[in-house]
């Protein structure tokens, strides 16, 4: 939680930093005239920050869901090994539970941990690539604005 509140400080702040960047060429420059192309890129690189912060948002919250998840599976897997094999268990589908055998109750929990923690992996794979685009988007803004100021 505070990682995620970190990286939107970060992401707001380096926003916040090439608009301030954008002001004191400005006013280096003694005028108000206003580089367009540093603007539409300010506009989209805000845009796109903002799009991103939401699915990686939206990512970490999956990944919670899947851990627990993951957490819970192995808990009940751990309750029905303890249990009598002449036991009788039931799967909850649905709005309904089934009788089931523990081994096939086990065989479908491993199953559903190993599907949990496949898509994690992939959320995981698909928030370090968002967060490397945003970075090389802010870089290239900031070349694109020192640029700007060395040719003024």
């Amino acid at each position: 939680m505070i990682r995620r509140a970190l990286n939107n400080y970060e992401c707001f702040k380096t926003c916040r930093d090439v608009d301030d960047n954008l002001e004191n060429s400005k006013m280096a420059k003694g005028t108000l005239p206003v580089d367009m192309e540093l603007r539409k890129a300010f506009q989209e690189l805000q845009t796109k920050m903002i799009n991103t912060t939401q699915q990686i948002k939206l990512s970490n919250a999956q990944i919670d869901t899947l851990k627990r998840t993951v957490q819970h599976s192995k808990l009940v897997d751990q309750e029905i090994t303890s249990l009598p094999p002449s036991t009788r268990t039931y799967e909850g589908v649905g709005r309904m539970f089934i009788l089931q055998s523990i081994p096939d109750i086990q065989k479908n929990l491993q199953l559903k941990v190993k599907a949990s923690e496949d898509k994690m992996k992939s959320l995981e794979t698909n928030k370090s690539y968002l967060e490397r685009n945003l970075k090389e988007s802010q870089d290239n803004l900031r070349e694109l604005i020192v640029s700007k100021q060395q040719s003024r």
